[in-house]
C-alpha cells in the first residue's frame, strides 16, 4: 500500500510458448500421397515419356515441399499443379510423344487437358494453375477435342478420352507405384529444421562450426579495437518501433502509387495481360491448321464425376 494505491500481483499461469506444428509433416506427406498418382500420369502424358515424367515428378514434389512448409493447406493443390507443369521437360515438352488416344496437340493446350482429366480439376481450378481467364483454358480444351461435322465438339469423344486416362491411372504398375513411393519419401526428408525446434540441431559438428565462426568473429573483434583511435564515448539510444507502412498512405494514393496502375485502371487490358503468358505459349507451338474455330453457342464440354476429386 503506497499512498492509497492498491498494487494487484498477478498469479495466473503464463502462456507456453506455441511448438511447431508437428501435424504438418504428416499432412503434407498425406497430400503427396493422394495425388501422386494423378500427377505421375500427367506428367507422363505431357512429356511423352514415363521416364522423363517422374524425374519431373521427383523435383516438383522437392520444390512443393518447400513451399508448402509456409502456405495455407487450402493452397496447395494449385501450388503444386504449378511446380510440377513449371518443370522445364514438361513445359517445353515440343517433341513429346504421347500415347495415340491423347490428342496431338501443343505442350500449351496438352497441359490445359490434362489438367481436366489426369489432375481432376475444374474449369475455374485449371485455369487458376495456368493463371489464365477460364474462357482462355476452355478454348484451349476445346481446341484439343476433334468436332462433330456441324462443328459442335465431340461429347463423346471427351468421354472416352477421360475414360483412357483414369484407366491408365488406376492401371499404374506396382513397381512404378513403388518407385513413386520411394520419390515422395525422398521429396519429404528434406530439411526438418523447418518443422522442429531450431536447438533440437545444435549437435556435433554444428557446435563445432559454431564455435570456430564465434572464435574468428572475437578475433576479428580484436583487431579491429586494437587498432582504432581512442575517441568520445558512444551513447546508444533505442529507435521507437517503427509504425506500418500502409498506415501513412491512403487508399487512393497507393493505388496511384500501384506500379500496374495502368492496368488496374483498364480490367479488359488487365485480362488480356493475365492471359498474354498462357496464349504466346499456346499460339508459339500450335500449327495453324490446329486453330479450328468452333461457335460460341457450341462451347461446351461436359463435367464428370472424376473431374473433380482432385485432393
Amino acid at each position: 500500500m503506497d499512498g492509497g494505491r492498491r498494487y494487484h500481483l498477478d498469479m495466473s499461469p503464463t502462456v507456453p510458448t506455441p511448438t511447431p506444428d508437428l501435424a504438418r509433416p504428416a499432412a503434407l506427406a498425406a497430400f503427396l500421397r493422394g495425388i501422386e498418382r494423378r500427377a505421375a500420369v500427367l506428367a507422363e502424358l505431357q512429356a511423352g515419356d514415363p521416364t522423363i515424367g517422374d524425374a519431373a515428378l521427383t523435383r516438383a514434389m522437392a520444390a512443393f515441399r518447400e513451399e508448402a512448409v509456409d502456405a495455407p493447406m487450402a493452397d496447395w493443390p494449385r501450388r503444386f499443379w504449378c511446380a510440377l507443369l513449371a518443370q522445364p521437360a514438361l513445359r517445353r515438352a515440343t517433341r513429346a510423344r504421347p500415347p495415340a488416344f491423347v490428342p496431338a496437340c501443343s505442350p500449351a493446350v496438352r497441359a490445359a487437358l490434362l489438367l481436366r482429366l489426369a489432375a481432376g480439376l475444374d474449369e475455374a481450378q485449371a485455369a487458376a494453375v495456368l493463371d489464365v481467364a477460364p474462357g482462355s483454358l476452355r478454348r484451349a480444351v476445346l481446341r484439343a477435342l476433334p468436332v462433330l461435322p456441324d462443328g459442335a465438339p465431340d461429347a463423346a469423344a471427351w468421354m472416352r478420352l477421360q475414360a483412357d486416362v483414369q484407366a491408365r491411372i488406376r492401371g499404374l504398375p506396382t513397381e512404378r507405384s513403388l518407385r513413386l513411393a520411394r520419390m515422395r519419401e525422398g521429396a519429404l526428408a528434406g530439411r526438418t529444421e523447418r518443422f522442429f525446434p531450431r536447438h533440437a540441431f545444435w549437435t556435433g559438428h554444428r557446435i563445432a562450426a559454431a564455435a570456430v565462426a564465434a572464435v574468428t568473429l572475437v578475433a576479428l573483434a580484436a583487431s579491429f579495437w586494437a587498432d582504432a583511435p581512442p575517441g568520445p564515448d558512444v551513447r546508444i539510444v533505442a529507435l521507437p518501433p517503427a509504425g506500418q507502412p500502409a498506415s501513412t498512405y491512403s487508399r487512393t494514393s497507393g493505388l496511384i502509387a500501384h506500379p500496374d496502375f495502368d492496368l488496374l485502371a483498364d480490367p479488359a487490358a488487365e485480362r488480356l495481360s493475365r492471359d498474354a503468358a498462357f496464349l504466346a505459349w499456346t499460339i508459339g507451338h500450335v500449327p495453324v491448321a490446329e486453330v479450328v474455330p468452333v461457335p460460341a453457342a457450341t462451347v461446351d464440354v461436359p463435367e464428370s464425376e472424376s473431374s473433380s476429386d482432385a485432393p
